[in-house]
C-alpha cells in the first residue's frame, strides 16, 4: 500500500494479483493523478489536471482489470 509522499497525497488505493493503481493528489498543483504499479516494472505517475478523482479512479480501474497497460 502506498503512503503519501512531499509530492502528493494517497486517496485510495486499487489491487489485484500483481498490480496497483493509487489515486493520488499533487500536493501543489492539485492535480489528480494515479500511480500505476506491476511487479517487475518501475512505478509509472500519470496526471490528469483538465480532470477530476473520478477520472483518475477509473483510469486505476482500468489499469488493475487489464484495459490499461504501462
Amino acid at each position: 500500500m502506498q503512503n503519501d509522499t512531499n509530492e502528493y497525497l494517497v486517496y485510495s488505493n486499487f489491487m489485484k494479483n500483481d498490480k496497483e493503481a493509487v489515486v493520488i493528489k499533487h500536493r501543489q498543483n492539485r492535480s489528480w493523478g494515479v500511480v500505476l504499479k506491476e511487479k517487475g516494472r518501475p512505478d509509472f505517475i500519470q496526471y490528469y489536471p483538465t480532470h477530476g478523482e473520478s477520472f483518475a479512479e477509473n483510469v486505476a480501474d482500468n489499469f488493475i482489470e487489464g484495459l490499461k497497460q504501462l
